[in-house]
């Protein structure tokens, strides 16, 4: 298997994706995607390995990629290779600065993080031995953690990305919910916050009843549940947050046989993890295994998905990590996430429309398979190589707890060539804006009848949200971990229908949801809104404006007119 390349090249790699590179994963002595390979699959094999060369051949020409600290740290001296981390939160003062130690470290090797704050006393609540006296409360201390990561550069890749939880029943809970409301008091600016509700919770709010918030099993307040729920809603309709998150169905995972439950998430919500867990990823370019008859090449997928479970179990071993107890977890859990994206393409490809039953079809029928080889797969390592301690406790124990997730994988679906995660085109036009540049995208197929995005610049063809959230509750149904997925409104959405979102999202088993009303937010990673319908004067082309300039979408045209603001 070795020596057959069944993995050519089809698809090459961009000038956008080289700048990328560039910027953020070459080395010092790098300047090529192939020396970045060769780094990782040195680092990761050994070179009597039976896999190497295929895998190697896999990576490079991009039918799968693992996630980013992986491609940019492998090889270096203390390496984290692995995305996604959830650590503890414990209500004592050696605990709290134990925490933002271990978001630093986290921090410092790459990783994003997430946290529950439901173990935290509420605001104005005694603190013994204390000279204060009362309690600062979860969310300024949620705001302390959020304000040191913008000083620290996450892994020197990008800026370190969070993720705060809360439960619903906790007595700071509309604090949390309106943490982000005032624009001009902005408190945890640069983390996602999402709320953790349970199937009681829901239950409530369809019944219009009343709960009572609750810490150490003292009751704090009563509200309505209705009430609370449509500040949630509120918060989501104004700028996309806070999310929501299903506890009863996130605790439904391979993790719920070992005793382990899960609190929080990592920041983009695809890693619902126990306290310390950890997690590698990756993903396969789906559009790659389409073949030219329009069929799915399930043949070739099989040997990508055996592959890539194996390098992803390797990663484990090759990785460091934070503190000795997340290493600890690793060891005994082996969680890795294996997923896709350019599934919008493949859609395309195959002439079928965004949230069709066709494509949805499709879907469920590519994660099905992916599910079953790689339980396969996880199965034989465990024969080969051992079964650690959680995982025997399994119904059909194997070398992983967890084998599946589906990422957003922005940037590495850039370096792929492909569109992002199970997220349709997100225009017909994108601007893209991040530390590395401002990059516009035009997708040639927008004309076609089959071709539906998340953002129309003429507001036509749009992934509708019942679409987007039937796309995601397919997903879930053969993922073991998360789905990160946002659900696109336009502006002009009402906020029962935002709502109506939320109870579509709970009926049909997702995990959780995040919602965005376009235009909500005054600085976006993706744009349309800039798009002006001008024609180029010299070749006739559409014309945009990017950071006060207005610039030709031909490569070729040298068209620049700069733009004075008043």
């Amino acid at each position: 298997m070795q020596n057959e390349n069944i993995f050519p090249d089809i698809r090459p790699i961009s000038t956008v994706a080289k700048q990328i590179l560039s910027k953020r994963y070459f080395l010092k002595d790098e300047k090529t995607w192939d020396e970045l390979v060769n780094r990782n699959i040195n680092f990761i094999y050994d070179e009597k390995n039976e896999n190497r060369e295929i895998t190697k051949q896999m990576i490079l020409n991009r039918y799968f990629l693992p996630n980013s600290p992986s491609l940019a740290n492998a090889g270096k001296l203390d390496a984290g290779l692995c995305a996604c981390f959830v650590v503890d939160f414990n209500d004592t003062i050696d605990e709290i600065y134990k925490t933002k130690y271990e978001f630093a470290l986290i921090a410092r090797r790459g990783g994003g993080c997430g946290t529950s704050l439901s173990k935290l006393r509420p605001r104005g609540d005694d603190v013994r031995g204390s000279t204060h006296g009362f309690a600062g409360g979860p969310v300024a201390f949620a705001d302390t953690i959020s304000r040191d990561m913008q000083v620290i550069t996450q892994g020197g890749l990008r800026s370190m990305a969070i993720m705060f939880t809360m439960s619903i029943y906790h007595p700071d809970i509309i604090q949390f919910i309106t943490a982000k409301e005032n624009e001009d008091d902005k408190k945890i600016e640069n983390a996602n916050m999402s709320v953790v509700v349970d199937n009681v919770f829901m239950e409530l709010v369809k019944e219009n009843k009343k709960y009572w918030t609750i810490f150490n099993n003292k009751k704090y307040k009563e509200y309505n549940a209705k009430d609370i729920f449509y500040m949630i809603v509120e918060g989501a309709w104004r700028n996309g947050e806070p999310g929501i998150l299903f506890q009863n169905r996130i605790n439904e995972s391979p993790y719920k046989y070992t005793g382990q439950e899960i609190f929080s998430v990592n920041p983009c919500a695809e890693e619902p993890l126990p306290p310390n867990g950890v997690c590698n990823l990756g993903s396969f370019d789906i559009s790659k295994f389409i073949k030219k008859d329009k069929s799915f090449d399930f043949e070739k997928f099989e040997i990508a998905i055996r592959l890539s479970i194996y390098y992803l179990d390797k990663i484990i071993d090759k990785s460091t990590y934070p503190t000795q107890t997340i290493t600890e977890w690793a060891k005994n859990n082996r969680a890795i996430g294996a997923g896709i994206m350019g599934y919008a393409d493949a859609c395309l490809m195959l002439e079928i429309s965004y949230g069709s039953i066709e494509a949805i079809n499709f879907l469920g029928k590519v994660l099905n398979f992916m599910q079953k080889i790689a339980e396969s797969e996880s199965k034989i390592l465990g024969e080969k190589l051992g079964i650690p301690t959680e995982c025997k406790k399994l119904p059909e124990p194997r070398r992983n707890i967890t084998l599946l997730t589906i990422a957003p994988t922005g940037t590495t679906s850039l370096i792929s060539g492909c569109s992002s995660g199970i997220e349709p085109i997100f225009s017909e036009i994108t601007i893209r804006n991040d530390k590395t540049g401002t990059y516009v995208f035009e997708n040639n197929l927008h004309e076609k009848p089959y071709f539906k995005c998340a953002v129309s610049t003429t507001g036509e063809k749009e992934v509708t949200w019942e679409e987007h959230i039937k796309t995601l509750a397919e997903a879930q149904k053969y993922i073991d971990s998360g789905v990160s997925k946002t659900i696109n409104f336009p502006t002009s959405t009402h906020r029962d229908t935002i709502a109506k979102a939320f109870f579509m999202a709970w009926e049909l088993d997702c995990k959780g949801l995040a919602v965005y009303r376009n235009g909500s937010r005054k600085v976006e990673v993706l744009s349309v809104k800039n798009i002006k319908k001008e024609s180029c004067p010299l070749c006739g082309e559409e014309i945009i404006k990017i950071d006060g300039k207005m610039k030709c979408i031909n490569p070729n045209c040298k068209f620049i007119l700069i733009i004075k603001e008043n």
